[in-house]
């Protein structure tokens, strides 16, 4: 045995990082092993690894636990006494729990060696266990003889490659965010499956999709969690890992990063393989995060799409995960569902938020009082049911504060004046005068960063503002002091300090204070840039921070939407923005609410006839009316419309227009009151009898996902359902509204 080969087994320092690793690699190549399974941390019992071996003369399988060490074992090492105790003593399940097995042999296992004292106090304290001690210059025997390539590695390979894929995903904002509160182990996430029918999908574990599909697109809303998510995945891939067998490499990249290199895939992928020295022939999973954070046409990120898709189709051991927020446009979704599966995050229950904000709450006094009232809260009722909603509830509890926020802009907003130092001033800790400048600098970062679609800006950058901040001010504060204060301590912001760089924690931070600056401008001018998807969450602030915006919804209702793009967008923001101006006159909100659901009905009529230029035709009818449907419910079920919804189902019965977007409006209003739990909303609407067929095929299905149906209805359903089994020429066309695209239903025949 060569001698540096000893010492380099012996300068491994870190059991877990720097010597596991090694074994997880060394274990399953050795003689008549059949499988390896890793157990180190809180479930190990003693194990760190459990082999399972084949006795040939015997025809059955040995159970081993494997205890690792590093460093000498002496005969005072209890820790190891201690381990062989509990292998002796916990019966242990493997193979994914299907088998309880105990342990028939246990091996002592170190990079150094074992004194001899230590092993005769061992034998004679374990005198009924079969116990063999592998020294260090016996691994280097086996690993010569089983994992020579061991020796060709430096100081990295596969396990601290993933590890340091790991930090890289810690490192960005959202990321570091939601790691700072131990999001990973409150919070289980599943993703459910896209599709234009809107059909219902089972919840699945991100770890099955990867294997499962090869090009994949996850999306999710702000603050949903899916760099989390993805940090989830590369560990459960992590602990999966096994060179027994192929597996999955994950590449993770920011999309920017993958632009920036010229769509060059293949040289991602040989970077990262060459940097660390891997070996790898089996597939290889690349993850593009951050798509929504580069600011691009729609033409060149379709483009971008299309190149990247067909560069990772040249080799068939490549797949494609892209993470990205919701798309603006259903023209993305044209190109993205045609080569993708789509997955979305699935939204949190709420008794997940309320698991999760007691468990953060743990150790904080919070009277009961407060904790019973959290369900019973407005915030329930109008927050989106993400991870940065539960977190920033939480630290907001923590803090013992006794006044709960009512929308997601208080939330942000307190949750800001928290960690800014707002509380800090009544303790004498920071000035009000400290706390101002710390404030308005964060908006100016903010509006430079937002205005030039950047992620991250150099410290000296955010220093130049500081200080020309305070040059044109006659203010009296410790300029370095704050300065630190403002770079370290505030906690809606992070530095990186191995690029030495500035960023917000999360982008929705950064959107709140750049509507912290629009308003200090005043009054904005109200266009379609308050759709676009780079802005749309910046405005919501906007409107939120204000509360009681009289004007600005007289505006948002009065608008004349420039293009009919602009017109689809309004289904998705419009909601948002309603409740987010809650302190407004009710009538000004009420009166919104008809005029987007009438405009709803009057595009989704135009698409029919073909009145419009948005490229929707090549979705069926059904789809269509599945796709406005749920975009009006996302936006408008929430308890704050409900009366609004109630009343409108009444007065456009005696609206002054008249036509066929007026029935499609109260179906959707209809639909929305079912979603808010009115089983009697479509009553109205069926009594009437002279109900297009699409209409009555929009009720079958709102009616069967939300279980909600009265018997008026029930009735009516079952009477069109028994015409339709009766009439041929009816069941083919139903047939065509599902299966055929609107433009050739319009071409072939009329839509009803």
């Amino acid at each position: 045995m060569k001698p540096e080969y000893l010492r380099k087994i012996e300068s491994l320092q870190r059991e877990v990082d720097d010597f596991h690793p090694v074994l997880r690699a060394l274990l399953p190549r050795l003689p008549t092993v059949t499988h390896v399974e890793y157990k180190q941390g809180p479930s190990e019992k003693g194990a760190d690894f459990v082999i399972i071996k084949r006795d040939e003369a015997l025809d059955e399988e040995i159970y081993i636990g494997v205890i690792c060490k590093v460093g000498k074992i002496i005969q005072s090492n209890s820790e190891v006494e201690r381990q062989i105790e509990e292998c002796q003593l916990y019966p242990r399940f493997i193979s994914s729990g299907s088998k309880n097995i105990h342990l028939n042999e246990i091996w002592v296992v170190t990079n150094s060696s074992i004194s001899n004292n230590a092993q005769e106090k061992i034998y004679l304290k374990f005198k009924s266990t079969n116990i063999k001690f592998i020294e260090g210059e016996k691994i280097c025997s086996l690993i010569s003889k089983y994992y020579p390539e061991f020796w060709d590695f430096e100081s990295i390979n596969y396990e601290q490659y993933l590890t340091d894929t790991l930090q890289t995903i810690s490192d960005t904002p959202e990321s570091s965010f939601f790691g700072s509160v131990g999001i990973n182990n409150l919070i289980d996430r599943y993703v459910s499956k896209e599709d234009h029918k809107k059909r219902r999908h089972r919840p699945l574990k991100l770890y099955s999709v990867v294997r499962a599909e090869r090009f994949i697109f996850l999306e999710g809303t702000v603050g949903s969690g899916k760099s989390t998510l993805l940090k989830q995945l590369i560990k459960k891939i992590k602990e999966e890992y096994s060179y027994e067998k192929d597996y999955i490499l994950p590449v993770f990249c920011q999309y920017k990063d993958v632009l920036e290199k010229k769509l060059n895939i293949e040289n991602i992928i040989q970077s990262v393989l060459s940097k660390y020295k891997i070996q790898h022939d089996g597939n290889i999973l690349l993850i593009v995060d951050s798509v929504d954070e580069v600011k691009e046409s729609l033409e060149e990120r379709q483009n971008n799409f299309r190149d990247i898709v067909e560069k990772v189709s040249r080799s068939d051991k490549v797949r494609l995960l892209v993470a990205s927020r919701i798309m603006d446009s259903l023209q993305d979704y044209e190109v993205i569902d045609q080569m993708f599966a789509r997955y979305s995050i699935i939204p949190l229950s709420t008794g997940q938020i309320i698991d999760f904000v007691d468990k953060i709450c743990n150790d904080i006094k919070i009277t009961n009082k407060l904790k019973n009232g959290i369900e019973k809260t407005p915030l329930f009722k109008f927050i989106p049911r993400t991870p940065v909603s539960a977190i920033l509830l939480a630290r907001i509890l923590s803090d013992e504060i006794k006044e709960l926020p009512s929308t997601m802009t208080e939330l942000y907003s307190k949750y800001s004046e928290i960690v800014l130092g707002r509380w800090d001033t009544s303790k004498g800790l920071l000035s009000q005068t400290e706390y101002d400048v710390i404030s308005n600098i964060l908006v100016e970062i903010a509006m430079f960063m937002m205005d030039n679609s950047l992620n991250c800006i150099s410290i000296s950058e955010v220093q130049d503002m500081f200080l020309n901040y305070l040059a044109k001010r006659n203010l009296n504060v410790d300029e370095d002091k704050l300065f630190k204060r403002l770079i370290y301590r505030s906690e809606v912001t992070t530095v990186n300090v191995r690029t030495n760089t500035f960023s917000f924690l999360h982008r929705s931070f950064m959107e709140y204070f750049y509507a912290e600056g629009l308003r200090k401008r005043g009054l904005i001018d109200i266009n379609d840039n308050i759709y676009d998807i780079y802005w749309a969450n910046s405005y919501f602030f906007y409107f939120g921070l204000l509360r009681d915006n009289e004007y600005l919804i007289d505006k948002i209702n009065e608008l004349k939407p420039s293009n009919d793009k602009t017109r689809f967008l309004r289904l998705f923001y419009n909601g948002s923005f309603y409740l987010a101006s809650y302190l407004t006159p009710y009538k000004k909100i009420a009166r919104g609410v008809l005029l987007s659901y009438i405009d709803a009905g009057k595009l989704y009529v135009d698409i029919l006839h073909g009145n419009t230029d948005i490229p929707l035709k090549e979705f069926s009818p059904v789809a269509l009316l599945c796709i406005f449907t749920k975009c009006l419910s996302n936006n408008y079920a929430y308890d704050f419309f409900k009366s609004a919804l109630e009343d409108l189902s009444v007065q456009i019965e005696q609206y002054e227009e008249i036509g066929e977007h007026i029935d499609y409006a109260r179906f959707f209003i209809a639909s929305t009151l079912n979603e808010l739990g009115d089983k009697s909303a479509f009553d109205s609407l069926v009594e009437k009898n002279k109900l297009g067929v699409l209409i009555n095929l929009g009720i079958t299905h709102v009616t069967d996902d939300s279980g909600l149906l009265s018997t008026t209805v029930d009735k009516y359903l079952k009477k069109f359902n028994k015409k339709v089994r009766s009439n041929h020429d009816m069941s083919n066309y139903i047939s065509k509204l599902y299966e055929e695209s609107t433009g050739s239903l319009r071409t072939n025949l009329q839509i009803q």
